[in-house]
């Protein structure tokens, strides 16, 4: 008879296969990533009422009344980054941390903010029990870009747009690939590959999805 931690984990294996099976089906098999999901134990991030189905594709509420991104987007959205190891990366909503995670596999080096502290608190412990050392995270305003001058390969921002967001131009290297959402919080939203070309953006509409418009500034409490 199964433990309630062996059932936990039986639960968990099988969740993990049914998303590589998803992944698979999709066309993603690039033994990088799927060797970096592997690697990445999603249970280790998500809120403890979802600690016992943490591959299901659907979003979970989270701390300060934020929601963590599906893990088929979380995924699809790595994918289109088209990360390599010689790269820089700079993530703006950092969650729980399961996406820099991922990234920091693929990435020489990620940066990663959230405009609240104590999120960014809880991640850096998962990072650290995780031996996770290339990623570095900070309590920070991404709506507007970053304040300093460092230029980034890969760009993702967990949250959407109005329209397209020139402001990150500057942060991205030439040929440098930004993912984010773009569209009204209540109309049709796409989540959207811009690659920087001279100074603008080449736009690549992807998928539809669903996600808050980016916030501005940092939060005071939490």
């Amino acid at each position: 008879m199964l433990t309630q931690k062996g059932l936990e984990r039986q639960l968990k294996n099988e969740g993990l296969m049914a998303l590589l099976l998803r992944l698979r089906a999709l066309g993603i098999d690039e033994i990088n990533l799927l060797e970096a999901i592997e690697q990445t134990p999603r249970d280790r991030f998500v809120p403890v009422h979802c600690i016992d189905k943490p591959y299901f594709s659907r979003s979970f509420p989270m701390d300060c009344g934020q929601s963590m991104t599906g893990v088929d987007q979380v995924i699809r959205t790595v994918h289109a980054m088209d990360i390599s190891s010689d790269q820089t990366v700079l993530e703006v909503g950092t969650g729980t941390g399961y996406q820099a995670a991922i990234i920091s596999r693929l990435a020489k080096k990620i940066v990663t903010v959230d405009r609240y502290r104590s999120l960014i608190e809880s991640a850096k412990q998962r990072f650290e029990h995780l031996d996770i050392d290339n990623i570095i995270a900070q309590q920070a305003d991404g709506r507007d870009g970053v304040s300093d001058q460092r230029l980034f390969d890969r760009i993702v921002v967990n949250g959407s747009f109005s329209g397209l967001p020139r402001q990150y131009l500057d942060h991205l290297t030439s040929g440098g690939i930004m993912l984010t959402a773009i569209g009204d919080p209540e109309e049709k939203q796409m989540l959207t590959r811009l690659t920087k070309v001279g100074s603008r953006f080449d736009r690549e509409d992807l998928f539809p999805v669903r996600m808050a418009p980016l916030r501005s500034g940092i939060a005071e409490f939490l």
